[in-house]
């Protein structure tokens, strides 16, 4: 009996192995089964993130190339608008300043004329003529300077007068330089 015993005791060993068996097959078949059902998710959340980074990355660049274009656009109007205002004011102040220029020269050349035909109508006359011999012998100048020897300047009534010498009675005479 104690064979028997033995057997069924034996038995029910396997028999409760062979349940605890079947438990961890099933056991194990669920845990590859949440695995792989969680790697699937995984490799779709992957895939669904590296879609959705693209489309970030796509949009990224996207932005980057309307700024950089309006950005350009802008520099141009900029660039374009500063050279119009530099074209207006250098036009602008060149037709101001030939429109005065052109009234100033006019006007300074006219006077020019006038005073070149009044100084050739003097050199003309007989004291042009004596003034032009002083010149070409060098004493123009020492008169107008009053550098003769003896010669003296004195201030008299606003101007500088020039003494060079007292005539037998003594008095002094001389003429005012200019």
């Amino acid at each position: 009996m104690t064979d028997e015993r033995e057997l069924d005791d034996g038995l029910a060993a396997f028999d409760q192995l062979g349940r605890e068996m079947a438990e961890t097959n099933r056991l194990l078949r669920a845990v590859r089964t949440d695995q792989a059902t969680r790697n699937r998710q995984e490799q779709a959340l992957s895939v669904e993130m590296q879609t959705a980074l693209k489309q970030a990355t796509g949009a990224s660049q996207e932005a980057l190339q309307a700024s950089q274009t309006e950005i350009r656009s802008s520099l141009l109007w900029t660039g374009l608008t500063a050279l119009l205002i530099v074209l207006v004011a250098f036009g602008g102040g060149y037709f101001f300043g030939q429109r005065s220029g052109w009234e100033t020269g006019h006007a300074e050349g006219y006077q020019k004329a006038r005073n070149q035909e009044a100084a050739a109508s003097w050199a003309n006359t007989p004291a042009g003529q004596r003034a032009y011999g002083l010149d070409r012998r060098g004493s123009l100048d020492l008169l107008a300077l009053c550098q003769g020897n003896g010669w003296a300047t004195e201030r008299q009534k606003g101007g500088t007068v020039c003494f060079p010498n007292a005539d037998a009675k003594g008095n002094v005479t001389g003429w005012y330089l200019p």
